[in-house]
């Protein structure tokens, strides 16, 4: 089952096509990221998935609701963070009254409310903070006040716009743990938008590299990695002077590229299971003087880099 579904997706401001028909589909429990740079169309898909604008066309459904037929109960049963999130907490409210005055907004009962307050506030070691004014905290401190917001009422999907942004290592470890955590414990579906390759490679099992409003590529975060397989690459560690090295790959047609990096050249090769040990041959029979030769794990970084690119020329 999906607890997101997007059909036709399509947002026009003015001659600008900031989503560009998107057809999506985002399983129940997933940790789903949403990736492209700044001005992909990240944060409009966002907005009209948590029905705060209305598309130009097409259409989405939420956990079983469709964004113009009920809004309303989309409202009540997603979480959202968006986009520079520290500045959407009440200043003038201690942070425990942000979380108890939506806690009310959204229906939850009485009787559970201090107690999902605390819960939140001490695992973003906010607890001890709880009577400041929300307006006193630090930037960072915001983010994570806004965060416990979007959780509160446990939502079916959560719809995070950079869930980590303004937050010190520290403080973002702490996000990754609890989204991992939740969708484990609740199977919340979490809808993540993010620039931030390393993030998104730690947390989110599907993934979608979106540019100028279009969807490059989607799919299982493992199984577009293993897509690079066919161009894995290797790094060569040398001891000694490299040239002599390089002078010996650059006559090997099994090797496709080569780049050097100090004492080590990075190569594609070729059928590597049959060629890695030619290489080696020839570089020990040349003299050179070989210390590894090791994979080069394929990351996320490498398809998107490859899928940008490869859009951005079509």
């Amino acid at each position: 089952m999906d607890d997101v579904v997007i059909s036709h997706l399509t947002k026009n401001f003015g001659e600008l096509i900031a989503v560009n028909d998107m057809v999506l589909d985002v399983p129940a429990g997933s940790i789903f990221g949403l990736l492209g740079p700044n001005g992909a169309g990240k944060s409009t898909t966002t907005r009209i998935l948590s029905t705060l604008l209305r598309p130009t066309s097409g259409t989405a459904v939420v956990a079983g609701f469709d964004i113009h037929e009920d809004p309303v109960k989309i409202r009540e049963i997603t979480g959202v963070l968006p986009e520079e999130a520290n500045h959407t907490v009440y200043e003038g409210m201690t942070a425990y009254e942000n979380l108890e005055y939506f806690a009310k907004l959204y229906g939850v009962v009485e009787e559970a409310i201090e107690p999902a307050i605390q819960e939140l506030l001490e695992f973003m070691e906010l607890w001890d903070r709880k009577d400041d004014l929300a307006g006193e905290l630090s930037t960072g401190n915001r983010q994570r006040l806004a965060l416990c917001r979007a959780l509160l009422h446990k939502p079916t999907v959560l719809l995070l716009d950079e869930p980590t942004a303004a937050l010190d290592p520290v403080a973002a470890k702490r996000v990754r743990e609890l989204i991992l955590s939740l969708s484990e414990k609740y199977n919340q579906t979490f809808f993540i938008n993010s620039h931030n390759l390393a993030e998104v490679q730690r947390m989110c099992n599907k993934i979608a590299i979106i540019d100028e409003g279009r969807i490059l590529l989607a799919g299982n975060t493992e199984e577009l990695r293993s897509q690079l397989r066919g161009k894995q690459k290797y790094r060569l560690l040398i001891r000694g002077n490299i040239s002599s090295a390089e002078s010996v790959v650059v006559n090997l047609d099994f090797v496709k590229s080569h780049e050097s990096e100090v004492d080590t050249i990075i190569l594609e090769i070729e059928n590597p299971m049959d060629n890695n040990v030619k290489l080696l041959r020839t570089l020990l029979d040349a003299g050179v003087n070989v210390v590894e030769l090791s994979e080069d794990e394929a990351t996320l970084e490498d398809l998107y880099l490859e899928v940008v690119k490869g859009g951005s020329q079509q």
